[in-house]
């Protein structure tokens, strides 16, 4: 049930990112969520944000079940969990919440896309 723990981490954090675009977008109820707030450029980040998150953790969750279902080393799925966890976070935040900030932009991709490769080769290996 690793992949599970990480798919519930992640969905609370998409809850997140879908809570700012709708704060964002004027909903009254969020309003609190809605600060830092630079115009129409933090709406276009927030969905930029929530819509990359769609892009990305989809297939890496569904390629650690198939990993889990396998028996893949439950170290090896902490790894890619933490890795995807981590990166979606950073980029999140840098996306949903500032106005720029290269570095977790950077370092939030670097690490999903380290998660992505680290499942795909072990993918490959369980199936070779």
């Amino acid at each position: 049930m690793i992949t599970a723990f990480y798919a519930a981490l992640l969905g609370l954090f998409f809850t997140v990112l879908t809570l700012r675009v709708l704060a964002l977008r004027g909903v009254t109820p969020l309003k609190w969520l809605a600060f830092n707030n630079f115009g129409a450029q933090a709406l276009e980040r927030s969905v930029r944000a929530h819509g990359n998150f769609i892009e990305y953790v989809p297939m890496v969750l569904l390629m650690m079940y198939f990993a889990e279902a396998a028996e893949l080393s439950p170290l090896r799925l902490h790894i890619t969990g933490t890795m995807l966890l981590l990166g979606r976070v950073m980029h999140g935040i840098c996306f949903g919440f500032l106005e720029f900030n290269m570095p977790l932009r950077f370092g939030g991709m670097v690490l999903t896309l380290l998660a992505l490769i680290n499942i795909s080769v072990s993918l490959l290996v369980v199936a070779l």
